[in-house]
């Protein structure tokens, strides 16, 4: 993924509060009133602010519904690029709203491209015994198998598939329904149906 996609803003545009320097506040990552310190130069500027009840508090972005907002949607990479914040300090206002790692959508994103771009290097190669017993480890310590779905995941045959089941060779019917030709002879013998041979075989003995 491009630095761009990266960094993009999945739920924006954010608009900065109206105030000014001196202005009052309640900032919800301190959990109390601030006064208006200054502004930013980050690319969204946005107000700095400081607790009112504690005598020289260090300034820092007022986190209002707005910004709270980005926090709970945007990606931490995100964050610190638009608004010019450490990766400590977007850390510190998710532990503050109560935002997990992968809880905005703009994280799991970044971790699926992530998810998607390290498969796509290891599809078809044989991984080490020991990266398999470390990952057979992390699935029962995480208890990954309630994610999976039980039951058949591919597409269900049709009334007008079945009914093809051995009236030609199963490779023929393969091609004609999309399926393997494994597929198409295992679901003739579980129906019991012979193949064109054996009908034709079967009329022989009639006659």
């Amino acid at each position: 993924m491009i630095d761009r996609e990266r960094l993009k803003l999945l739920f924006g545009p954010y608009k900065a509060p109206p105030l000014r320097r001196r202005n009052r506040a309640f900032c919800l990552f301190r959990d109390c009133d601030v006064v208006i310190t200054s502004w930013t130069d980050a690319r969204i500027s946005w107000p700095r602010c400081r607790a009112l009840d504690v005598g020289r508090s260090a300034p820092g972005l007022l986190v209002n519904e707005e910004m709270a907002r980005a926090i709970r949607s945007e990606s931490a990479v995100a964050i610190r690029h638009w608004w010019k914040v450490s990766t400590t300090t977007v850390a510190a206002w998710r532990r503050a709203l109560g935002v997990g790692r992968a809880d905005p959508e703009g994280s799991r994103r970044l971790i699926r491209a992530a998810a998607e771009l390290g498969a796509s290097k290891i599809r078809g190669k044989r991984l080490p015994s020991e990266q398999v017993e470390r990952r057979r480890h992390t699935a029962i310590a995480l208890n990954l198998g309630r994610h999976l779905v039980t039951g058949f995941h591919g597409p269900w045959w049709t009334p007008k598939e079945l009914a093809l089941l051995g009236t030609y060779p199963d490779n023929v019917i393969a091609r004609r329904v999309g399926r393997t030709v494994t597929a198409v002879r295992l679901m003739r013998t579980r129906l019991g149906i012979p193949t064109r041979l054996d009908r034709r075989k079967a009329r022989d003995k009639e006659k």
